[in-house]
């Protein structure tokens, strides 16, 4: 069987396309494979801003009742002065005070679009260590 010449040519450039297709595909899958990873490596290592002053607070907190431990629980809780606690225990815009006529930790977070972050904990003694109860949550406008 005999073909003409430009037919040779023709199968050639078809089965090329092809080839080219099935690459361009691929390419494709990879490229989206390779987005996805990193917009995943950016949402994990999101710098979350609340969660780092709160730890920072949290870890300050504890350190300054350590602290004062043997007067707390000599004084009581409710009785005990906690008049340096806003000087001691802060972190960048983030701070530590206390109430005293309702006995509550006022935990104060930056937090976005202009506002701040006030969570409310009670503390508890439990035997050799305190707690930090939860109370709520409320968000001002600085």
């Amino acid at each position: 069987m005999q073909t003409k010449k430009g037919f040779i040519l023709i199968y050639t450039i078809l089965v090329g396309l092809v080839c080219l297709t099935i690459m361009m595909y691929i390419f494709d899958v990879q490229l989206s494979e390779v987005k996805y990873a990193t917009s995943n490596k950016k949402h994990v290592l999101k710098d979350d801003n609340y969660q780092r002053d709160k730890e920072y607070l949290m870890t300050l907190f504890f350190k300054y009742i350590n602290a004062n431990k043997v007067q707390i629980k000599q004084e009581g809780i409710n009785k005990f002065s906690f008049d340096s606690l806003s000087n001691t225990v802060k972190y960048g815009g983030a701070n530590v005070s206390h109430t005293g006529s309702t006995n509550q930790f006022i935990f104060t977070t930056p937090d976005v679009k202009n506002e701040k972050r006030y969570d409310y904990f009670i503390l508890e003694d439990s035997g050799e260590k305190f707690k930090l109860i939860f109370i709520k949550t409320e968000y001002h406008n600085k």
